[in-house]
């Protein structure tokens, strides 16, 4: 894993916090949102507000992934990571609450620009055939793999532009990133390989 060649940098890139309140929350408010967006703050103090010891990790939303399942892992391989999530809009709600309660029960922000995305190379899903039988397997599988995570498969919302992981050192700096490809599983061994050689790095700087 490295920074793609379509790299640009995400520092100063306004972001949207979200907070999710429950409808008894919001009707004790007055009001009928569960989604309630506050005001911007750029990507670089995000990324210091939410960094460990170690670093950061990004997570650029399309659909819902294994990133929250490998954070939760006994061995705990992200250790000294801190871990957002960015969506590019919060249409429909629902959804994104539910990406939330259900998947990723980290903090969210929006990225109304799409700057995150654009970073990982702004990539849309390509259809590589026109074939219907073979549309409908490609389909099906991704399915199966979404339901054996427990995970609905919702296709509502802007879900073509492909999201990602990035990693970011100590520093707040970009190091890695992965582009989504859309039907394949996050390379969890990559992300934890990356995550033990920033562990290292630390290491090594820390005892010179």
């Amino acid at each position: 894993m490295e920074l793609p060649s379509s790299w640009v940098d995400v520092s100063k890139t306004q972001l949207t916090p979200l907070e999710f309140k429950t409808e008894a929350a919001s009707a004790l408010e007055g009001t009928s949102s569960t989604i309630v967006e506050s005001s911007c703050i750029d990507a670089e103090s995000v990324v210091r507000q939410h960094s460990g010891p170690l670093g950061c990790i990004a997570f650029a939303v399309r659909r819902p992934g294994a990133l929250s399942e490998l954070a939760a892992r006994e061995d705990k391989p992200l250790d000294g990571f801190g871990i957002f999530g960015v969506v590019k809009e919060v249409v429909p709600p629902e959804s994104v609450i539910d990406l939330y309660t259900d998947y990723f029960n980290y903090p969210m922000y929006k990225d109304e620009t799409q700057t995150f995305y654009k970073a990982l190379g702004s990539r849309k899903i390509k259809i590589t055939s026109w074939n219907p039988i073979k549309i409908y397997r490609g389909i099906r599988d991704m399915n199966k793999r979404l339901s054996t995570k427990g995970i609905s498969g919702n296709m509502k919302g802007e879900g073509l532009v492909q999201g990602g992981v990035i990693i970011f050192d100590a520093s707040g700096t970009a190091r890695f990133a992965y582009r989504e490809e859309t039907g394949s599983e996050i390379p969890v061994e990559d992300i934890i390989a990356v995550v033990r050689e920033l562990r290292k790095e630390s290491k090594e700087y820390q005892s010179s």
